[in-house]
């Protein structure tokens, strides 16, 4: 089915004008039915409409991918349902031609009216210039088939569909679908149901809000278990006609356990514009994050880093604190989808980010404690370059004195060694040097006062920082 084939063929359904061109899954039910679709391709209309509603309000449909297994779940639904309805369908079809008892004119009216379904089949289907001539056969067909057996609730259902979505004649689509809703009730209630929900959205595009919202709430406790869209209509209609707080607690049930109608509840027209409709996705919103944040904090005090005293009286609860409440102002501009189905990705995100900066203000302050040392010791580096300059001028003094020690004894050695009888000159130059030598390897280990204390305090971090990262 192509993107084309759906634009063309399909936008007046998709699309109706009765709902203000805005999508609903109420839309496709009849229509997946009548063109036998597959899960895949219901889901691909699913996606299609919904898109479509979020362009339409100037969303980004970029959150669509995430829903993919709630709009699975929804097609396999559609599909389940389709089948039931063809399977219906057949069966009616058996009990009419029962029921004609060889009365030839019952019979050509039960096949007329099968006709037809086939004609309005083919009318979505064929080029754009034919819709027209088959959507008026299959009216006729109906029309005709109905005035001989007037009891085909089916055949009633099928031209007030076609009424409602294809012709937009509404007051004759709420005819045919409350007389087909009424024979079908006996027989057939799932199907009177079904019905039920189609009168509700051809009263809602008469406007008759109200008329709608009593219908669609009689459908409700006879809605099947996790689908939710019966409610969704009834908040819609609710909304519509002016009951916001009864529109509200039916929503709240909705999107409280389904994200996809979250989203579709962000853009609805019924919603938008509503404070306490409104007030309900926020509320929502702010559930959702309230839980993370639990989650965390019950991690957190499990966790090893909670009770581990640091050193330089480094506070891991409040730089814990300090990043959740980073997170919490990024998480409120989140998409609720995001949020829904990454709670605890989230939660776990944040407790990584919190062992993080934990860690990463033990090195903050390592470095601190580093560059104040490099500064105290740039400071007294001259100190320590006298001590060196100390200790090379009595290193040169010395060698001075062996050299003049030495050359006496080669004298000595020669006979002349009464040359050389500077005693009382080297005696002070040895002096001088064991003085300055004392003096420069003094000032050469010199260490500035303080000094120690932010060595040690670095030595501290480090290692904390080394066993942080080693046991996370």
């Amino acid at each position: 089915m192509s993107d084309e084939f759906i634009a063309r063929q399909m936008q007046g359904i998709v699309y109706p004008a009765h709902q203000h061109h805005v999508f609903h899954r109420l839309n496709l039910e009849y229509l997946s039915a009548l063109q036998t679709m597959q899960p895949h391709a219901i889901e691909r209309l699913l996606a299609v409409g919904i898109r479509g509603n979020l362009q339409a309000a100037g969303d980004n449909a970029a959150i669509l991918p995430s829903l993919h297994p709630q709009l699975a779940w929804q097609a396999n639904a559609l599909f389940t349902q389709s089948t039931a309805l063809l399977r219906d369908k057949a069966q009616l079809r058996k009990q009419l031609l029962s029921d004609s008892q060889g009365n030839f004119t019952l019979y050509r009216a039960g096949m007329g009216a099968d006709f037809a379904s086939k004609q309005l089949s083919e009318a979505l289907v064929v080029s754009a210039q034919d819709t027209p001539q088959r959507v008026a056969l299959a009216e006729r067909m109906l029309t005709d088939a109905l005035a001989v057996n007037d009891q085909n609730y089916r055949a009633h259902f099928e031209l007030g569909w076609l009424y409602l979505f294809l012709l937009d004649k509404l007051p004759k689509a709420t005819f045919h679908l409350d007389r087909a809703a009424q024979q079908a009730q006996a027989t057939n209630p799932p199907f009177a149901d079904f019905a039920r929900r189609h009168l509700a959205d051809a009263w809602y595009g008469l406007q008759a809000f109200g008329k709608a919202a009593e219908i669609a709430l009689s459908v409700v406790p006879h809605s099947a278990q996790g689908d939710l869209e019966v409610h969704y209509e009834v908040s819609r209609y609710l909304a519509a006609a002016g009951d916001t707080q009864a529109a509200a607690q039916q929503l709240a049930q909705v999107v409280g356990r389904s994200s996809l109608y979250y989203v579709q509840a962000q853009v609805e027209p019924d919603f938008v514009g509503k404070p306490a409709m409104m007030q309900v996705l926020d509320d929502l919103r702010s559930v959702r994050v309230q839980r993370i944040q639990h989650y965390v904090h019950a991690n957190w005090q499990q966790h090893a880093l909670a009770s581990l005293p640091l050193p330089d009286q480094i506070d891991s609860g409040e730089l814990f604190k300090e990043v959740v409440e980073r997170h919490a102002h990024v998480m409120t501009h989140l998409p609720y989808v995001t949020l829904s189905q990454r709670e605890q990705q989230i939660g776990d995100r944040i407790l990584v980010a919190s062992e993080q900066r934990i860690i990463r203000e033990v090195q903050l302050r390592s470095r601190h404690y580093e560059q104040v040392a490099e500064k105290e010791r740039q400071r007294w580096a001259w100190v320590n370059q006298t001590g060196g300059a100390l200790l090379h001028l009595s290193t040169i003094l010395l060698l001075a004195a062996l050299m003049f020690y030495l050359l006496r004894f080669v004298l000595d050695l020669l006979g002349i060694g009464n040359l050389l009888l500077a005693d009382a000159l080297v005696s002070p130059i040895l002096g001088s040097m064991l003085l300055l030598g004392s003096a420069g390897i003094t000032l050469l280990q010199f260490v500035p006062w303080g000094m120690k204390k932010l060595l040690l305090k670095q030595v501290e971090l480090d290692n904390t920082v080394s066993f942080l990262k080693s046991s996370s």
